[in-house]
């Protein structure tokens, strides 16, 4: 690379030659997981902010997009606390975006599900996720990129 200007690299490499990020924290796992889901995200979240839909709901709707869930495990999947995710969850039901029932089976468990409404304005937020991701994934081939989700889901498993 010695010899080439700045303007004649890659992009990636040239960024990479600008980035601050060096020693200890640039090969610190947590940091390049955190890093890399605050870039990711960051650039999904443009979507969103365009479409006037809060992340957090966003992430609600995605979580329930295949199935329903308890309300505890929504708050598990979106990262949040029970009683900010009960709160999001009174205000999406009020907006017709998720039923919310109590479990017959167990009174004190509450099922969460999304709405025809909710699944109208989710569905184009899904398929431009999964465009998103493949996106962001594309340059590393279909093989690496399978990898890299299985070795996240593995690393996720064991640290639960």
């Amino acid at each position: 690379m010695a010899g080439r200007s700045a303007s004649a690299r890659p992009a990636a490499e040239t960024s990479a030659a600008n980035d601050p990020v060096d020693g200890f924290i640039a090969g610190y796992l947590p940091y390049l997981l955190a890093r890399a889901s605050h870039l990711i995200s960051g650039q999904f979240h443009e979507r969103l902010a365009a479409e006037r839909i809060p992340v957090l709901q966003w992430r609600v709707m995605a979580a329930l997009w295949d199935t329903p869930k308890s309300a505890g495990e929504v708050a598990e999947i979106i990262l949040q606390k029970q009683p900010t995710v009960s709160k999001l969850l009174e205000r999406m039901q009020r907006q017709g975006l998720v039923d919310r029932e109590t479990d017959a089976g167990d009174r004190r468990r509450v099922v969460v599900s999304l709405t025809p409404r909710g699944r109208a304005v989710a569905g184009p937020l899904i398929e431009a996720a999964r465009e998103h991701e493949r996106a962001v994934l594309e340059p590393f081939g279909a093989s690496n990129a399978s990898t890299l989700v299985t070795v996240l889901q593995r690393l996720i498993a064991r640290n639960r």
